[in-house]
């Protein structure tokens, strides 16, 4: 869901946020108050190709962003984590456009490209009107349309199990017997990446030993200064610490037959003097054993690289390695036993083919039925919105195998496409080549009304009331509302019949600037100003009692219509 929009310096916008909530979000306004500028704020927002004509005049850039709540939302996700991009419940999308032609897309603060924000964006928002951000002039969606209609899901589960149980053990059954060589090819590859790791005789935790040693032995000269230095000052030195506190014990054990206290102090400092002692023999021992040896440290620097060359290869940790070789291995050890798998496969796979066609097929011949009854309850909503004469068909193409059977793809053995004819007596054709941006907001809305699908989590109408007017602007604003319980809805409209329904409302003008230039300015509306609102719409601009009344009447009508209280 759209929850913010925020412009700056974009065609006449100076500055403008607009908070959205769920429902039928509407804007009114007189016409070229810059309701379509918001429009297309939003489609560059979803990918739109930025231009500097979108520049406000005299202005170095141009902003918008957007806040979507996206919670649940595993397309988006999928998209995010290929492009390396953090996905959270929020998403934040940024475009700057510049004059000097470097134009920045930001998504969660990370820089990305507009094919990333492209595959985001058709998963935000659907525009419907003189836009390109409309699934349903896409023929690839149109098949997700009809089995949401059909109530298919269940179906779609069953047909994506079962091909991809299919392609997996085809695609197994290929490897061996469509190249040996390369089944070859890969055993002796295997065999030398076991034994590559074998040769490095891995244990957990080898590589940070390796390590510390690596670092004691390319040390050891500075190492070695520092201990014959410290045991020198500590025990060999004149006037070492040793001898120095020997001399103390030595006093202190003189006069502690004189008082008992000072034994004590006596017999704690002799066990430091003992400790002391043996401190000074590791360190003489120590310097003995270390020694700057070019060889030693050449040897053990190619044993850490070793080790941390298969850490990188097969990592991230010495333990990942080890499973990769016992996976390895177990990959080898079928190898040896491939003519008897070959055999195995060819039955699963004809077996597994022979199911997958099984669900195609039932899932073609449930699609037919749906397409006949999508055509009725379609062009019965149509009637309703002005278009009646309109005649509408999803039109099927089903794979066929070579013994004439469904050939199964994830989603069945079926393409699916929407055509229609607007005017009586013309031939049908494709949707997204014949129906204009208000007939498509139209067919969209009468299509959200007999389904249940919900992919598009927000949906902009742009040109719904275009011919439209009494009572059918009554028929589109109800229609409106109903969808928006499902989705959310943003809609431009000139009539006060479908402002009536809003949940938010939002009035568009133009108003001079401070440097007396013209902007436009965005205002949500109190209940008592979309009154004042709805009755401009209605009778001009001078509001009148009448107007007012009449206004009020109209919404309470709306409200009735759409079942819900009043405020």
């Amino acid at each position: 869901m759209l929850i913010e929009l925020s412009i700056k310096d974009f065609a006449i916008i100076d500055s403008l946020a607009i908070g959205f909530g769920p429902g039928l979000n509407v804007f009114t306004g007189e016409t070229g108050a810059g309701k379509s500028i918001i429009i297309d704020a939003i489609a560059l927002i979803l990918g739109d190709r930025a231009s500097n004509d979108l520049i406000r005049t005299n202005k170095e850039e141009a902003l918008v962003e957007a806040l979507f709540n996206v919670a649940g939302n595993k397309g988006i996700e999928a998209v995010l984590g290929e492009a390396g991009i953090l996905f959270s419940d929020n998403l934040v999308i940024k475009r700057v456009v510049q004059k000097a032609g470097r134009n920045k897309i930001y998504i969660n603060g990370s820089l990305a490209t507009l094919v990333t924000l492209m595959e985001v964006g058709r998963r935000l928002i659907d525009i419907y009107g003189q836009s390109e951000h409309q699934s349903l002039t896409r023929p690839e969606e149109h098949i997700e349309i009809l089995d949401s209609f059909g109530g298919f899901q269940k179906l779609r589960v069953e047909m994506s199990d079962a091909y991809k149980h299919y392609a997996n053990i085809k695609k197994e059954l290929d490897a061996l017997v469509q190249n040996p060589k390369t089944s070859a090819e890969r055993m002796t590859l295997l065999n030398h990446q076991v034994k590559e790791i074998n040769d490095a005789a891995l244990r957990p935790g080898l590589d940070a030993d390796l390590k510390r040693e690596y670092e004691r032995l390319r040390n050891a000269e500075r190492i070695k200064g520092a201990v014959v230095s410290s045991e020198r000052v500590l025990y060999s030195d004149n006037g070492s610490v040793v001898e120095r506190v020997g001399s103390v014990v030595k006093n202190l054990k003189e006069v502690s037959s004189l008082d008992d206290k000072l034994a004590k102090a006596a017999a704690t400092l002799e066990t430091n003097l003992f400790q002391m002692e043996d401190v000074a023999r590791f360190l003489m021992d120590y310097s003995k054993s270390i020694e700057a040896d070019p060889n030693e440290l050449e040897n053990l620097g190619a044993r850490l690289d070793q080790v941390v060359r298969l850490i990188k290869k097969w990592g991230p940790t010495i333990e990942e390695v080890l499973a990769k070789k016992t996976a390895f291995e177990k990959e080898v050890e079928g190898f040896s036993h491939v003519e008897d798998r070959i055999k195995e496969l060819e039955g699963e796979c004809g077996a597994a083919k022979d199911n997958a066609s099984v669900v195609a097929a039932k899932l073609s011949e449930a699609r037919i039925h749906a397409a006949t009854e999508l055509k009725g309850k379609l062009e019965a909503e149509l009637a309703t919105l002005g278009m009646k004469g309109t005649v509408f068909e999803a039109r099927l193409e089903t794979d066929k195998n070579a013994d004439g059977g469904p050939r199964p793809g994830e989603k069945g053995a079926d393409r699916v496409n929407f055509f229609i004819s607007p005017n009586p007596g013309e031939a049908v054709k494709p949707l997204s080549k014949i129906a204009s941006g208000g007939e498509l907001s139209r067919i969209m809305l009468a299509m959200k009304s007999v389904t249940a699908l919900g992919r598009i989590p927000s949906l902009v109408f742009d040109e719904i009331d275009t011919g439209v007017s009494g009572a059918m602007a009554q028929v589109v604003g109800l229609k409106l509302n109903a969808v928006s319980r499902i989705h959310q809805v943003l809609c431009i409209t000139h009539l006060p019949q479908i402002a009536a329904f809003a949940d938010k409302h939002f009035a568009v003008a133009k108003r001079p600037g401070g440097d007396g230039r013209t902007v436009t300015v965005v205002k949500e509306l109190n209940p008592a100003e979309a009154v004042d609102q709805i009755s401009v719409m209605l009778g001009g601009v001078k509001v009148t009692d009448v107007t007012k009344e009449h206004a009020m009447e109209l919404i309470e009508a709306s409200r009735a219509m759409a079942g819900k209280r009043k405020k």
